[in-house]
């Protein structure tokens, strides 16, 4: 029992990193600009390689086949996590710079995978599998060289990750120099060395299995100490990034005022102004939001300087639909006064729909088919209380 118990600790990262994940990727859907959302992505992969990788982890003392046919996926995640996790770090402290990260760094995992998929097809599968079993203390005879290098994913992962953390580190003392010379340039947020602090001393605890036996060490505390600092790192990393408490500086703009960069402790603005049908009627009226393809209910949030709940819930309340199908039926309008005028008589609908602020002709379509859906879902219960009366 124990065993299963300390075996189930291997678990514990890819649970949190399948939830860290699956909430990075709703955030997905509330990003302010396209930087952001590549940020977003970078560390969305981070938690899913993580979690392939301990996943792939836990078949090893359980199911020595299964781990066996992902031996290749595993080899390219536990050698892709530092580098994923030094591509966050790197963008959080790009000051302001385009995040351009060469491609060669995941040219080494590539050809290591690929050479252990294509000599894996020249060593027996049962071999393999003796391999797994053996805790990389029995090689069969003949394939010794195969299975010192099948057996060197966990070394080739140290060996990874100290090299990317030195990376991180040097990367961290060239940005405290530039913060040192530019009072415009605010140090690291105390979380980011919190965790690179908490991923080093995983690394550092994840060397003890290259001095015990890999069976021994698996069931052993050092493994939960490893699994639980490892799931510290994910939700330390999620929390931050989801939140937008990632920016470590201000660059000065030639107004005087001051853009956010990537990197600092950003305090996301408090939209505290109240919201009435006369003054959202009158901005309605007046700014036209509706003819923008693009308008989204954030845009509104910042126009307005309104909580994004307090609209929503607004327009709910007062027109009794959501935000998405009130603008498109001011485009709709927009488009019924369009055909009425003299200059457009004779033309068709999908030549004017761009012009009353759909994107394509085919919102057009849909925003038509949900008015007509909604008309007839009105007229039987207007029957149902006519006869009732």
């Amino acid at each position: 029992m124990t065993t299963y118990l300390m075996a189930m600790a291997v678990l514990i990262p890819a649970f949190s990193s399948a939830a860290c994940g699956i909430l990075m990727a709703f955030a997905l859907q509330d990003c302010q600009t396209c930087e952001e959302r590549k940020l977003k992505k970078v560390v969305l992969a981070y938690f899913a390689t993580e979690g392939i990788a301990w996943c792939i982890t836990f078949f090893y003392p359980f199911c020595p086949k299964v781990f066996v046919c992902l031996n290749v996926p595993c080899l390219l995640s536990y050698t892709l996590i530092s580098i994923l996790f030094y591509r966050v770090i790197r963008f959080l402290t790009r000051l302001g710079q385009p995040e351009n990260f060469p491609s060669i760094h995941y040219l080494l995992p590539g050809l290591l995978a690929v050479v252990m998929l294509v000599w894996s097809l020249f060593v027996p599968f049962d071999a393999q599998v003796e391999i797994v079993k053996g805790k990389a203390l029995v090689f069969p005879q003949g394939y010794e060289a195969y299975a010192r290098f099948f057996t060197f994913k966990l070394p080739l992962r140290l060996l990874f990750g100290v090299v990317y953390y030195i990376f991180t580190i040097v990367l961290l003392v060239k940005y405290y120099k530039k913060a040192d010379k530019q009072a415009s340039i605010r140090k690291p947020a105390k979380w980011v060395l919190f965790l690179i602090g908490i991923s080093l001393a995983s690394l550092i605890a994840s060397l003890l299995p290259a001095f015990k036996p890999r069976g021994e060490i698996l069931y052993s505390l050092w493994t939960l100490l490893i699994t639980s600092s490892i799931s510290a790192v994910q939700i330390l990393l999620g929390y931050h990034i989801i939140r937008r408490k990632y920016l470590l500086y201000y660059i000065p703009t030639s107004d005087g005022g001051s853009t956010i960069g990537a990197g600092s402790s950003f305090r996301r603005r408090r939209h505290a102004g109240t919201l009435n049908r006369s003054r959202f009627e009158s901005f309605i009226r007046d700014r036209k939001p509706h003819l923008n393809p693009d308008y989204k209910l954030t845009d509104l949030v910042e126009d307005l300087d309104v909580n994004r709940t307090a609209v929503s819930f607004f327009i709910n309340q007062t027109y009794g639909m959501n935000f998405n199908r009130y603008l498109n039926r001011l485009r709709l309008k927009e488009l019924e006064q369009l055909r009425r005028h003299p200059d457009n008589q004779g033309k068709s609908i999908s030549s004017l729909t761009d012009k009353a602020g759909f994107k394509d002709f085919r919102n057009y379509t849909r925003a038509m088919a949900v008015e007509r859906e909604a008309g007839t879902e009105k007229r039987p219960a207007r029957k149902k209380k006519g006869a009732s009366e």
